[in-house]
C-alpha cells in the first residue's frame, strides 16, 4: 500500500467517525480530504477485511519468531520478502514433508508483510491445511476454482469484482 493510499484509508475512517458526532473532515480548515480515485478501492469489504490487521502486532509476531527460522526457511524467506519490496511479481509455492514448519514460514512471512500493510493471500490445497493457515482459505475457494476440473474448467471470479480486486491489490 503507497503512502497516499493509506492516507486516503485513514482519511476516509475519520471522517466516518466524524460524520457519526455530526463533524465532517471540511469543518476543519487545512484538512486533507481523501483522495477520491482511491475511494472507491477502499469500498472493497474484501480489502478492507486485509487491512484491518494491527501492524504492531504482526511485528511482535514477527520479530519474536524470525531468529527460529533455519538456513533453508531463511532463504525462501529472504527470497520472497525481496520479490515483494522489490516489486517482482511472482507466486510461490513451499512444499515439503510434515513437520518441516512451513506453516511457521507462511505466518512469519504473513507477519512481516502485513506489518507493513501489504495484503497477503494465503491459501491450501484442502480445508484441514487451511486451518492451519492465517485466515484459512482454500485455494479453490479463495480463487473460485471448482473441484470437478476438466479441459472447459474455469475459475468464477468475475474480473470487476471484489475478489478480483483484492487479488490485483496483493
Amino acid at each position: 500500500m503507497t503512502d497516499e493510499e493509506l492516507q486516503t484509508f485513514c482519511l476516509i475512517e475519520i471522517e466516518k467517525l466524524l460524520q457519526a458526532n455530526e463533524k465532517s473532515l471540511r469543518d476543519f480548515a487545512g484538512m486533507p480530504l481523501p483522495n477520491v480515485n482511491l475511494v472507491s478501492q477502499f469500498s472493497n469489504f474484501m480489502v478492507l477485511r486485509e487491512l484491518e490487521y494491527d501492524i504492531f502486532v504482526m511485528l511482535e509476531e514477527h520479530d519474536s519468531n524470525f531468529s527460529k527460522l533455519n538456513e533453508e526457511q531463511k532463504s525462501i524467506y529472504d527470497r520472497i520478502i525481496h520479490c515483494v519490496t522489490n516489486k517482482e511479481h511472482g507466486l510461490f509455492f513451499i512444499y515439503g514433508f510434515g513437520g518441516t514448519e512451513k506453516t511457521f514460514l507462511y505466518r512469519l512471512l504473513s507477519a512481516k508483510l502485513r506489518s507493513q500493510r501489504r495484503i497477503v493471500i494465503n491459501v491450501a490445497s484442502s480445508g484441514i491445511d487451511s486451518l492451519l493457515l492465517p485466515d484459512d482459505k482454500t485455494t479453490h475457494s479463495m480463487f473460485g476454482i471448482p473441484i470437478e476440473l476438466n479441459e472447459d474448467t474455469i475459475c468464477r471470479i468475475l474480473k470487476d469484482s471484489p475478489k478480483a480486486d483484492l487479488i490485483r491489490l496483493s
